[in-house]
């Protein structure tokens, strides 16, 4: 799990200034254990440009961010919190919108 978000992390950049989707959702959603989301943590992303999914990594909170995109959702950053901090910054509720 650690080499994959090394590599995401490392290839989001030229990925995005060329506009190419370097993790499709789909391709996501097949590799990677996560929950869905109904909203992002913070208000991050509006529903209509895009959604959240977060995932658990040992004591590691990861809230992966997608934008919608022609011609699927494409992962636009992640996001890594310790799990105390995500719990002080986000609360231990989640009250769906």
């Amino acid at each position: 799990m650690r080499i994959l978000l090394a590599l995401l992390l490392l290839g989001a950049a030229p990925a995005f200034a060329e506009k190419a989707c370097f993790l499709s959702y789909a391709g996501f959603e097949e590799k990677v254990p996560h929950l869905d989301l109904d909203a992002c943590p913070g208000g991050a992303v509006k529903p209509e440009d895009g959604f959240c999914r977060i995932a658990l990594s040992g004591a590691e909170v990861l809230i992966y961010e997608f934008r919608h995109g022609d011609p699927e959702p494409c992962l636009a950053r992640v996001d890594r919190y310790a799990f105390n901090d995500f719990v002080a910054r986000f609360g231990t509720t989640y009250t769906k919108p």
